[in-house]
């Protein structure tokens, strides 16, 4: 059971990274940049799109919030497995 949620707690980490670096990749639109921005938008479009469509409900602008509310949530996950252990 340790083992188990580890794993979960390091692969929350990497998915927090993978959100950090893709949006960090939006300030470069570059053509070599565009293989890699994909890569990572399908890896992290199944944590953003349900934030996505409630943030835009309520938020309306140029700025997109999704990347950092669902870097809250993974935080707040992460902190409720340490505390389950």
């Amino acid at each position: 059971m340790y083992t188990i949620v580890i794993a979960l707690y390091n692969l929350l980490d990497l998915i927090s990274w993978i959100i950090v670096i893709k949006s960090f990749l939006t300030w470069f639109p570059n053509e070599t940049t565009e293989k890699i921005y994909n890569v990572l938008s399908i890896l992290t479009e199944p944590i953003e799109a349900p934030i996505r469509s409630i943030t835009y409900k309520y938020m309306t602008g140029p700025v997109d919030f999704t990347p950092m509310v669902a870097i809250i949530l993974i935080m707040i996950v992460k902190n409720l497995l340490i505390r389950f252990l």
